[in-house]
């Protein structure tokens, strides 16, 4: 399977540097540092699961360059997604899929609106990793799961292979005939888990550990679950007590990628992940104080971060 990644970070880097190493034709799209390491260098992932090497590794800044693929594994920050879709052309031929693995709910749909929706899939991961240096992957997660499915909920043949594909890595990979439902189910974790770990700039340990954290975790996650449900997402009914427990498992110093970019000073996925929740509860009139306070907290820093890369 012929696989181009755009967004060649901590998610595209770690799931397309396992599709490479299990033999797929991976090429990585990149820029700066990232890019000149990958070519010189090629990739380095360190992985609780085992560290290993792709040399060389397939790796440029250019769409054209790489022509039609099967597969486009799009992992930008959501705040990049309109401007690598409309860079995506070029890699796409009449079979192609774009499989979008960002953190919010609403990839899919700003993608069909670039691209059309024929090529588009909804996807999701959940998986702890990052940029350590240049060329470099640190995976620190015991999970690395693959969601993804049509939007209409077919399970069709390009899902069937591209979950085939990701399988082969060792990761686990599932295709959901109803992914908008696998999207909100993973939303109930990452937009509170972001939102209160940018705020408390503590690791999941430390939030679940207080009380007084873990009670505002929990806040948040059920005022996803009524966003979700006034949206007509049919979340299962335990949803909250089960991404509570998922967080209470999860290793005691695991962070956010929004909150490792809020701390360190950079733009962050603060209007998908936190802002996007103040606007839905407004438009559905669905109290969310917890997504409030977070936002409200967040976004003078947003702001200066986003100044200083102007």
């Amino acid at each position: 399977m012929r696989i181009a990644v755009m967004g060649s970070g901590g998610v595209g880097g770690y799931f397309g540097g396992l599709l490479a190493a299990a033999g797929e034709d991976v090429t990585f799209i990149a820029r700066g540092d990232h890019l000149a390491a990958l070519r010189t260098a090629g990739l380095r992932v360190e992985s609780v699961h085992g560290t290993f090497n792709v040399l060389p590794a397939q790796a440029t800044d250019s769409p054209a360059e790489v022509g039609w693929v099967d597969l486009v594994l799009l992992a930008t920050k959501t705040y990049q997604l309109d401007e690598a879709a409309r860079s995506l052309q070029p890699l796409i031929g009449a079979g192609t899929a774009v499989v979008p693995l960002l953190n919010g709910v609403d990839a899919p749909d700003r993608l069909a609106a670039i691209l059309g929706p024929g090529p588009v899939l909804g996807g999701l991961c959940y998986v702890g990793s990052y940029v350590a240096a240049p060329g470099v992957i640190k995976q620190v997660s015991g999970f690395r799961r693959v969601i993804l499915g049509e939007m209409d909920g077919q399970i069709t043949p390009r899902v069937e292979a591209i979950v085939a594909a990701v399988a082969r890595t060792g990761a686990v990979a599932e295709a959901s005939a109803d992914i908008r439902k696998a999207l909100w189910t993973k939303f109930t974790f990452i937009a509170p888990f972001s939102s209160v770990g940018a705020v408390a700039r503590v690791p999941a340990g430390e939030i679940t550990g207080c009380p007084e954290t873990r009670a505002l975790l929990e806040q948040a996650m059920r005022e996803v679950e009524a966003v979700a449900r006034a949206r007509r997402v049919s979340l299962d009914p335990d949803v909250v007590p089960t991404t509570m427990a998922f967080c209470d498992a999860m290793a005691p110093a695991q962070t956010a990628s929004m909150q490792r970019d809020v701390l360190d000073g950079k733009p962050s996925e603060l209007e998908s992940i936190v802002g996007v929740m103040v606007r839905l509860g407004e438009e559905l009139a669905v109290p969310a104080p917890a997504f409030r306070f977070c936002y409200a907290a967040l976004l003078p820093q947003e702001k200066r971060a986003r100044a200083n890369v102007a």
